[in-house]
């Protein structure tokens, strides 16, 4: 009998959920004409590459979708890197061809005295670039239950998989694959739940980082309110943290309260000749080094500019030609994750977001 492998393709879709395909197995009928025809030798098992990263057991508190807590221990086991041939005849979404898939295998154990469904806690890692760029993770499912795996790095990793419920004391691990651009090296693993976020750094990600400086002026081309576009000069001028009561004078949820506030002020100047609206504060977002990208907190105020500390300098009227207009935005950051990027994403046709490095 034939050994029967997978081979893999993909259905579309947000999110990227994969299908294993396995073919029908049977006898081989075929026969050689000639015996002395060299035989073809058997193509070498496709590998992945180890990376080198931190690994060191975390504790944390995980609240399940019904509410009950849990303690668990979790981190990241290994990290393998992939290559783009792992995904031969992968139909994938536009926006994910050429990437390249990383092997990621995180590691939790349930402390607690009741059961826990592995696969909630296991999304809850991330793998990310150094400016806050999250990888996209892709689930597969098999076609046919009948089939054996391969032994690629894909189906490999296809194949680790946690229980569906964690038992009180037991431990588990489970492969996720990832997809990354090419040619970027992950810089962080994350877990994040509502006790927080850890970070594990993965060696030789802080490289090849393409973000401009801090303090850097870029002039980009903004769509105003009248459906016009607008030149301007965007400058950051600070993001920094903000004490504990910041924002003591708003009503926040449990969860907001237990954030980190930073308070992002970037700098907008009119080179048009028509006077515009100060809405940019709006396509001002915040990656983090847990792959999160933060959109500014609204704040509701009444005769307000903004929290003590984080004034916007023309918050309602209109920026005249060759004037100027400071903008300050509340960003909320988990706890034990931390800010690296800033990016502005212009309204205009076709323009691409600017991100700058966070000191």
């Amino acid at each position: 009998m034939q050994r029967v492998s997978r081979r893999v393709t993909t259905i579309a879709g947000a999110g990227v959920v994969a299908l294993l395909l396995a073919g029908c197995g049977g006898s081989d009928t075929s026969t050689n004409v000639s015996d002395d025809k060299p035989k073809a030798e058997p193509a070498a098992a496709a590998t992945a590459t180890p990376l080198t990263l931190d690994t060191e057991p975390r504790q944390v508190q995980y609240t399940d979708r019904d509410k009950k807590a849990h303690e668990l221990t979790v981190h990241p086991a290994t990290l393998e890197l992939g290559s783009a041939d792992d995904l031969e005849g992968v139909r994938l979404d536009e926006k994910l061809r050429g990437m390249v898939p990383h092997y990621l295998t995180v590691s939790i154990a349930n402390n607690g005295s009741g059961e826990v469904k592995s696969a909630q806690v296991i999304n809850n890692f991330r793998l990310a670039l150094a400016d806050g760029t999250a990888g996209t993770p892709v689930s597969f499912f098999s076609g046919n239950p009948l089939a054996s795996p391969g032994d690629s790095p894909l189906e490999t990793c296809n194949g680790t998989k946690a229980p569906r419920d964690l038992a009180a004391g037991q431990e588990a691990t489970e492969c996720r694959v990832v997809l990354l651009p090419k040619d970027t090296k992950p810089a962080t693993v994350s877990y994040s739940d509502e006790s927080g976020v850890q970070l594990w750094k993965v060696e030789g990600g802080d490289a090849g980082s393409n973000l401009l400086p801090p303090d850097k002026s870029v002039k980009v081309q903004w769509k105003g309110t009248r459906d016009t576009e607008v030149p301007l000069t965007v400058k950051p001028r600070s993001v920094r943290e903000a004490g504990p009561n910041a924002l003591a004078d708003y009503k926040l949820n449990a969860r907001q309260k237990a954030a980190t506030t930073y308070f992002v002020t970037l700098q907008y100047r009119n080179n048009g000749s028509d006077k515009l609206y100060p809405g940019m504060d709006k396509a001002v977002f915040l990656r983090t080094a847990s792959g999160q990208t933060l959109r500014p907190l609204t704040l509701i105020a009444i005769g307000s500019r903004g929290p003590k500390g984080c004034e916007s300098s023309v918050p309602y009227g209109m920026v005249e030609p060759g004037k100027s207009v400071r903008q300050c935005g509340v960003y909320l950051v988990g706890k034990g994750d931390k800010p690296v990027a800033v990016t502005f994403s212009s309204t205009a046709d076709g323009a691409e977001p600017v991100t700058w490095r966070v000191p």
